[in-house]
Parts: structure tokens; sequence; C-alpha cells
């Protein structure tokens, strides 16, 4: 006897493995290879000296910058603050107090002001002797602006609200950045404070940062002026005929001279210096194109902005040859890095690709389970790897046991009850629908000359033609009775219009059911009666039923009326292939398109008052040729 030879086992694959060898191949590859030139090269002491030169020195020059900046701001918002608290009033001893108490607060500033809207400015200044501040504050009055680029700058801080730096201003002890913000006090300007900032401070810290850290450090007015400079830190540079803002052309700095000339390289990528620019500068070139001399230097700038109308750059220079020879190892091993990296990022874009396919197969066809596409789910297929072949194996398990369960269920009301996506949607409640109730008149003799297998078939194909009008005009199949079905329109999603159609999917089912009558003929199949009644009221939808079956359906006296109007359709119309009766609720929510034909009032079993009955006639907006009816005389 031979065995069945067992089947051949899948070789299946971890994903993390996958992505354990796979990363880690990539690590080594970028990281190894880095690191393998990065000792030859000493790569360590080429980032020591950069960064010494660029970030720590860019960050260190910033920082001072904006804590010198930063007094002058600070000092004019508590001024602004205590103004807008009622603290002072204009040219009152608090108000001398306060401005006085805020300038001995700022060692930065030199003199803080208030003016108002005539240009009449008054305040406090470090007093001055023989071009030196001495830090005592002297008070002035108050007395018209007689600087026309003070007046000026006023001039235009009357367009900008809020705290501005405004442009540079000049007097004989020298030159000023100034910051001002509005005075004001419920909602009015009244006045601005002002506090000025001389730029030799700005040169002093150039000086400083310069001797600590062997560089030559500069800022500049955009990249054309010299803002602040160690040389313009020299007390006597005023007398010496060294001025700030002097063009970088005319100052009389080779490097500075050549700034705009400069060879800008790669920026010096860190995660403190990702804005710090490094540039070759060559002092003796002519042609910008053109690099020649034998000493050139490393420029490694910044630009920040707020503190005038063109952002400062912060910036220090030093000679190439000081790090040269490591910035070409360091070159060499970037070259190298970036080819490793590249090489990485290609094999995880193909990883990534390989992995997402299964992936991405399951979404999809998960997203047409969300929808309840039974039909349209495709069973996945196998994987190599383990995960995914599990998910795969788990996802066709739950395909086809969601297919069995669907047979059962309406898949229409579970679509609908997903895409309203409201919380409780299903809980009981009370609501106005329009009720459809059928039936095939004379069926039950029918079936008596049929045999089971072929009654089932022709009820099956029957609620097809039903199904497909209740669903294609947004109606919800409750059940079927017998050769009978009962659907409701308006729930659970809030249909609108719901009576009208109700009464269009009833006009399709119509047309439907000739057309198929005329087939029947010719296929053997005997044509079908069918009684319809629609009404339009008050029921309660929802999940009714015990804890382990529920069904979400309707009940309530609408339900009766509809299949005692289906049941009347009989006594109206008896030779139509299709009646159609609607009540009179039904009948008033619909317009000229439809043709309503009264039918007089009848007493339905188990309704003590009279309902007025409607038969459907021409619906103008049916998909083919309008059908007439027979007119029966109103009961």
């Amino acid at each position: 006897m031979r065995l069945a030879r067992p089947a051949k086992k899948r070789r299946r694959i971890p994903i993390a493995v996958i992505m354990a060898l796979s990363f880690g191949s990539l690590v080594f590859l970028s990281v190894g290879g880095v690191l393998a030139l990065s000792v030859g090269a000493n790569f360590r002491n080429t980032f020591d000296l950069l960064g010494a030169q660029s970030t720590l020195l860019i960050d260190a020059m910033e920082d001072s910058l904006r804590a010198e900046m930063g007094d002058a701001e600070n000092a004019v918002d508590g001024i602004a603050q205590l103004y807008a608290q009622g603290e002072f009033q204009i040219d009152d001893k608090a108000m001398s107090a306060t401005v006085a108490g805020a300038l001995a607060a700022a060692s930065g500033v030199e003199a803080t002001l208030i003016c108002t809207p005539d240009l009449v400015c008054r305040g406090a200044a470090r007093s001055v002797e023989n071009n030196v501040s001495t830090g005592a504050i002297e008070h002035f009055p108050a007395e018209p602006e007689k600087s026309s680029q003070v007046r000026a700058a006023l001039e235009q801080r009357r367009q900008v609200d809020g705290r501005q730096w405004g442009a540079f201003v000049a007097n004989e002890f020298g030159l000023y950045a100034h910051v001002s913000v509005p005075l004001a006090r419920n909602g009015v300007t009244q006045a601005w404070v002002i506090a000025a900032v001389e730029l030799q401070k700005l040169s002093d810290i150039t000086r400083e940062l310069s001797s600590r850290f062997g560089t030559h450090a500069f800022i500049l007015d955009g990249e054309d002026r010299v803002l602040a400079d160690q040389r313009l830190a020299d007390p006597d540079a005023l007398k010496n005929g060294v001025l700030p803002l002097t063009p970088l052309a005319t100052y009389g700095d080779p490097v500075l001279a050549a700034y705009s000339s400069r060879k800008v390289g790669q920026e010096f990528d860190t995660r403190r210096a990702r804005d710090i620019e490094i540039a070759e500068i060559d002092p003796s070139v002519d042609n910008a194109s053109e690099w020649s001399g034998d000493t050139t230097y490393i420029a490694i700038t910044r630009k920040i902005a707020g503190y005038g109308d063109k952002p400062w750059t912060l910036g220090a220079y030093f000679e190439t040859s000081q790090i040269s020879d490591e910035i070409e190892r360091v070159m060499g091993s970037a070259l190298l890095g970036l080819g490793a990296m590249a090489v990485a990022v290609i094999v995880a874009i193909l990883l990534g690709r390989r992995l997402s396919r299964p992936i991405q197969a399951i979404a999809g066809q998960a997203t047409r389970v969300a929808d309840f596409d039974l039909d349209g789910v495709t069973p996945l297929p196998r994987s190599r790897v383990l995960e995914l072949d599990n998910q795969a194996s788990a996802f066709n398990a739950m395909l086809i046991g969601l297919r069995a369960f669907s047979t059962y269920i309406p898949r229409s009301l579970v679509a609908k009850l997903v895409r309203t996506g409201e919380i409780g949607i299903a809980e009981p409640r009370e609501a106005v629908v329009t009720v459809m109730f059928t039936d095939i008149a004379g069926f039950t003799t029918l079936s008596e000359r049929m045999d089971a297998a072929a009654a089932a078939r022709l009820l099956n194909h029957h609620f097809e033609i039903l199904c497909r009008a209740v669903d294609t005009h947004g109606g919800t199949v409750d059940k079927f009775l017998g050769d009978g079905m009962l659907a409701f329109f308006g729930a659970p999603d809030r249909l609108k219009g719901h009576a009208a159609a109700a009464v269009r999917a009833a006009a399709a089912i119509r047309e439907q059911l000739e057309k198929d009558n005329l087939e029947a003929a010719s296929e053997g199949r005997p044509p079908l009666h069918v009684r319809i009644g629609i009404h339009t009221g008050s029921v309660i939808v929802g999940n009714i039923g015990a804890s382990d079956r529920v069904n979400y359906t309707i009940v309530g006296d609408t339900v009766n009326v509809s299949q005692r109007l289906q049941d009347l359709g009989k006594q109206l119309d008896p030779d139509a292939a299709t009646a159609i009766a609607i009540s009179g609720e039904t009948a008033s929510r619909l317009d000229e398109e439809f043709e309503t034909i009264p039918a007089g009032k009848h007493r339905l079993r188990g309704r003590g008052e009279a309902t007025e009955v409607f038969q459907l006639g021409k619906v103008a907006t049916s998909e083919s040729p309008r059908l007439d009816v027979h007119r029966a005389q109103a009961g």
C-alpha cells in the first residue's frame, strides 16, 4: 500500500530575521566604511577643529549678540508694560524713575527715550566724557527732536505696530541701533519708547571672541558693509577714520574685501549648525571664477534676522592651511560614506517594496471587506515570510467564514450601518420611514404545480429583482416572508425624500417584472402577479431580538398598514401584473413627477378610521417608457 506523499513544507523566513540581516548589512557598509577611513584621515581632529572654529564660535557670537540686543528689547518691553498698567504718565516723576531704572538694568543700552507723536522726546542716557561712557545716568527734559535721522525713524515708526528694530542712527558720539515699542493704554498708542545700543559694543564682542578662538570674528550688515569688527573696538577707531557700516571694499581688510567673491563649499552638516556656510576666500583674486594666491582663508558665517531691514551676517575667518589636509581627508571619507549610504538606500527601497506588496494586497482586500464587497475579495497568496504567510492564511479563513455568514444577512444593511459611522446607530429608536410590502398573488397555488427546487429558483429570481430595485433607490430589505418581502426607506441612513424613493423603487419593480414576464413566456416560466403596498409613518427601528439573535428591523402600525394596502391591491386592480397601492400619507410627500390615481377611502383591518388610498400611475423619472395601470374606480 502506497502512502500519500506529504505536501512539501514551505520554507518561511521570519520578518525579524530579514530586517536584522538587511539593516545589519547597511550599518556595516555605511558606518564601517566611514570609520575605516576616519582612523587614517585623523577624522576626529578635523571635526574638532571645524567644530571649534564654526559651531562654537558662531553660537557664542550669536548668544552674545542676542544677549546684548536682548537687554534693549527687555528694557522697552518692561517700560511699555508698566505704562499699559498705569504705573506712570508721560512727563511725570514716575516716568523719569522708570526710564532711568530700565537704563540702569540694561548694561548694553546707552539711552532710553520716550517720544510722542509730535516728535518731542524725553528720557535718560549714560553720561559720556572724552568719548567714553562714565556709567552715570543723566536725564534730559522734553524737547523737539532735532536729528533728521531720528525724526525720519519716528515718522516711519508710525506705520508699524509692535516691537521694531529701526534703521541705524548716528550722532557725534557714534553709531547706534535702536529698538522701539508703542506705549499704548486702552488700545490707543500715545507714544513710543526707544532704546539705543551703540554698535561699538558689538565690536567688543568680536574682539573678545577673536582672542578666545584664535580667529578673526566680524559682523556684517547684509553682505556688503562692516557692522562690527575687532578694529572697530579700538577706542580711537573713530579718530582714525575706521567707521561702522563702511563698505567691505573700502574697509581696509583684504579678506573681507574679497568676501563677495567667496567660493561656497559644502555646508557644515551638524545638528547644531545646519545653517552655517563654509566658504573659501582668496584675497588676491580678481575674477571670482579663478582662484590663485598662496594664502587663502576659510570663512564660516551664519545669517540672523530681526535687527533691521537686512539680515546680519555673523562670521569668522582663518587661514586654510590650518585644516586643508584634514578637510581633504574628510571629503574622501564623506564621499565613501555617501556611496555606502546610497547603496544602503537602494537596498532598503528594494527590500521595502518586496515586503510592502503583500501588505498592500492585504490592505486592499481588507478595504473591500470593510465595504462588505465580499464578492470582489480574492484570497491572498501564500508567502515565504512567516508572519505574512500566517496573516494570509488567517485572512483567507476569515473570508470563507464571512462569505458563509453573509448569505444569511442583508449586505446592503450592513454596508449602510458601517457607512453611517454613527455611534449607537443600531440602537432602537423612533423614526418616520416609508414601508414597502410585496406579495406574489396566487403563489401557493402556483407552487403546488412545481417541485421544491423549481419553486425556490423562481423565488430567488423574483427576490433578486426586488432587492436590486430597493438597493438602487436607497432602501433597506428587512426580511422575506414566504413569497413576500418587507423593505423600508429612511433608515438606518437619513434618506431625504424616502417616500419618493420607495415609490420609484416600486415603479422600477413594476417595469422590471413586466420585462421579466415577457422573458418568462419565452422560457416557459409562469408569469408572476405582484401586489405592493406602501405607507409612510412612524416605526420603532433598530436591533430587536434576544441576546444571541438580533435583527435590525422595524415594528409598528406602519408595517401593518403597508401589508393591508398590499392585500387591498387585489381588489383595486385584480388583473394588473403589478398593482401598487400607496397611502395618502405617502402620496402627500410626492411631487408632480408622480401620477397618483385616487382609489377612495378604505377601512383597513385593524384600523378604526378609513385610510385614503391611491394607485400609482405614471412616474416621470422612470428609466423606461411610462407604464399605464388600470384606472380603478374610487371605492
